[in-house]
């Protein structure tokens, strides 16, 4: 038997058997059975590997929000624009909208966030052949924003309102300005409020007529 040599306590040589898994005695066709079963019984080791950075990143749905707080229009009013001479020349409107205390229904109901600006859009029928950009425009913190018109020819106008935060229970200056148009009759307007925390909101039916 092949021995190893080792160093013992004193310094000298000595050697140690090697010790062998098979037994002795066992042939050489024996011991390679013995071999292949040992390797064929080694445990398997099973490696994860992580998953790409791209599969693990799946798309993320952006959370839901709602709205913190409610518009509702204090005041929506529109009349016709008379000249010295008598004539019908535009119509004169008159818009102040409030940021409610309540907001929510039922179990989610809760005083209203402050409001930092909001938006209302004014439709105007082609009937109206409204002219290019409103006059007479008044009201803190009121600006004309834009005009938009659609392929039948009504005309949207935007006006955006801006200032300290809006707290609830308060409405905003009284925006009020004169807009020129051709009036032969009765003329049928609309209007919606929004603000960044607050869904739109319709203005009432009751100031919808202008005659």
């Amino acid at each position: 038997m092949p021995t190893t040599p080792l160093r013992g306590d004193s310094g000298a040589l000595s050697r140690a058997p090697e010790l062998s898994a098979v037994p002795s005695g066992t042939s050489s066709t024996d011991r390679r059975s013995l071999v292949r079963a040992a390797l064929w019984s080694a445990p398997v080791v099973a490696v994860a590997f992580a998953a790409p950075a791209a599969a693990a990143s799946a798309t993320v749905a952006p959370p839901v929000t709602r709205a913190t707080s409610t518009l509702v229009f204090d005041t929506w009013q529109n009349n016709v624009h008379w000249d010295g001479a008598g004539h019908r020349t535009g119509i004169d409107t008159r818009i102040q909208v409030q940021n409610r205390y309540w907001t929510g229904t039922g179990d989610l109901t809760t005083v209203g966030a402050p409001v930092p600006t909001l938006s209302v859009r004014v439709r105007y029928p082609a009937s109206a052949r409204v002219g290019a950009r409103p006059v007479a425009l008044a009201g803190d913190g009121w600006s004309w924003t834009a005009a938009t018109a659609d392929a039948r020819g009504a005309v949207e106008y935007v006006f955006t309102w801006s200032g300290a935060a809006l707290a609830p229970s308060r409405s905003t200056p009284e925006l009020t300005y004169t807009l020129n148009a051709d009036v032969p009759g009765q003329v049928q307007l609309s209007a919606t409020a929004t603000a960044p925390n607050a869904d739109t909101v319709a203005a009432p039916s009751w100031g919808d007529t202008a005659y």
